[in-house]
């Protein structure tokens, strides 16, 4: 009786010890409750606050994280662990969800849809999955990296059909639910195995993978794919992409930014915990298999999205490939074992938040206000809409990786970390990773530029006036300004970040 009281006082003290690093998640949960009760009352004057409410409860946690220096290193039962990394990433989330409410207050689709019943339910979805995101990055325990993933993807699955009368999203919605369940099926799959090859489910710990050493290597090998198979859906790297062009045509556009970022960057935090251990080059060595699959996949990624996007004809497909050709950059950058590549990961990823955002905010405006569907009814917009047009070209140059824009400051420390790496150990495949890399930067121009080509290159008869809001030109200029200002000055953020990670 005396030891269970004394481990029942140690559980508690440790979870007292380590609950104050989840504030940011109670304070998600707590706001996400109060989203759903309001959203009971039938008061118009209520309905309409309720995006402010979600935006209260959002900017509430980045204050917060960006404020408090007691977050880090603290570890929560074994499953969560406070750190650099994770506070950093719950900026970026909480950033993330801000820009989906504002662009979704901009979607007259969403706000006619959620002016009645439910309006509260779309606002508090968007925050539980702000939550799963924040948990995904904290998660050091298989089990709950697998319980956070499901949390986003609950989220996800019914913010696809947030436009349920429409053909389009019901298919999405479905496909994505199909392609979900069979990806998380997998990955518990893998896990179970790891499980039963070391007896515990913390993969940070270099016991974990030293465990792995004991194992059959072709045992491990299968475990580690299975595993991944999960966590490359999650950031539409191939060939688990299949969802993403489905769900980008068939969602509500503020819902497809937030897809191409959210879950992509919570998913990249999780295989940057994942393959840490490889640091080591010992269990680097013995993992090589592990490796050479993450490096083809990153390959095949950047082959697929690349490719696949020169032959799109609607901007939402465009864009999705984009998605897919992105992922593999980022999959490139996780491979450079021996440099700093996790302060260029997040550089990246902070970057690639706010050209999305802009360019899925024009896109947005292209669809709603021009009825814009194929890339061919871009033509001739150009003059009429010069402010919005510049606005395009500047977030499209970004996501191509040229200067003067952050998007190129990105894809170089990239290139520079791969670089590093192989000089330092002489692996054939970061070369060809870099490489491959280079060229289909090129290649992405041809299909970003289609869009400018048709926006000022291609005339149009029509001489109808084409009218932005204000509040539209304030959120382009404000999604636009962080991609001038990290190319000229880049340290800002990098060290910012290196400050967080130290």
């Amino acid at each position: 009786m005396e030891e269970q009281a004394a481990y029942l006082t140690q559980a508690i003290d440790s979870i007292l010890a380590g609950a104050g690093s989840l504030l940011p998640e109670l304070l998600l949960a707590i706001f996400f409750l109060l989203l759903v009760t309001l959203d009971l009352f039938k008061s118009k004057t209520i309905k309409r606050l309720l995006p402010w409410v979600a935006l209260t409860g959002l900017f509430s946690v980045l204050v917060l994280l960006v404020l408090d220096r007691h977050l880090a290193e603290v570890q929560f039962l074994n499953l969560l662990r406070s750190d650099g990394i994770a506070r950093y990433a719950g900026i970026l989330f909480s950033l993330t969800g801000i820009f989906t409410i504002l662009l979704s207050l901009q979607n007259p689709k969403i706000e006619k849809r959620k002016q009645g019943e439910g309006r509260g339910e779309y606002y508090a979805l968007i925050l539980m999955l702000v939550l799963g995101l924040n948990l995904m990055a904290k998660s050091v325990n298989l089990l709950m990296v697998f319980l956070a993933i499901e949390v986003v993807s609950i989220a996800s699955y019914i913010l696809t059909l947030t436009l349920k009368e429409e053909k389009r999203a019901v298919e999405a919605g479905l496909k994505y639910v199909l392609y979900g369940t069979l990806s998380a099926g997998v990955m518990l799959y893998g896990m179970s195995f790891f499980y039963g090859l070391t007896g515990s489910l913390d993969y940070t710990l270099v016991s974990f993978w030293r465990s792995l050493l004991d194992a059959s290597p072709l045992m491990v090998t299968v475990a580690a794919i299975l595993v991944f198979a999960g966590f490359l859906f999650k950031i539409s790297a191939a060939p688990f992409h299949f969802w993403t062009p489905d769900v980008y045509q068939g969602a509500p556009m503020p819902i497809v930014a937030l897809f191409s970022t959210g879950p992509k960057m919570a998913g990249i935090i999780v295989i940057l915990r994942f393959v840490a251990a490889f640091a080591d080059p010992t269990i680097a060595n013995a993992f090589s298999d592990v490796q050479l699959f993450l490096g083809i996949a990153a390959l095949v990624t950047l082959a697929v999205g690349n490719f696949t996007a020169l032959w799109q004809r609607t901007p939402r497909r465009l864009m999705a490939f984009s998605s897919v050709s992105h992922a593999g950059f980022l999959l490139m950058a996780l491979l450079a074992f021996g440099s700093d590549y996790t302060v260029s990961v997040l550089f990246y990823m902070t970057v690639l938040l706010f050209m999305n955002f802009g360019m899925f905010l024009f896109l947005q405006m292209a669809e709603d206000n021009w009825q814009v569907r194929t890339l061919e009814d871009f033509q001739g917009m150009g003059p009429r809409i010069p402010f919005a047009g510049i606005m395009a070209l500047l977030f499209l140059l970004s996501l191509t990786g040229l200067p003067p824009l952050a998007g190129f400051m990105g894809k170089l420390l990239v290139f520079s970390n791969v670089w590093e790496a192989y000089t330092a150990t002489g692996q054939t495949l970061l070369l060809v990773l870099l490489v491959v890399g280079i060229l289909l930067t090129g290649v992405a121009l041809f299909y970003y530029i289609k869009i400018p080509y048709y926006l000022f290159l291609k005339r149009n008869q029509t001489d109808e006036n084409l009218v932005i809001s204000l509040s539209n030109k304030l959120l382009l200029v404000f999604f636009a300004l962080p991609l001038l200002v990290f190319f000229f000055k880049p340290d800002l953020l990098l060290h910012w970040i290196e400050k967080l990670l130290a």
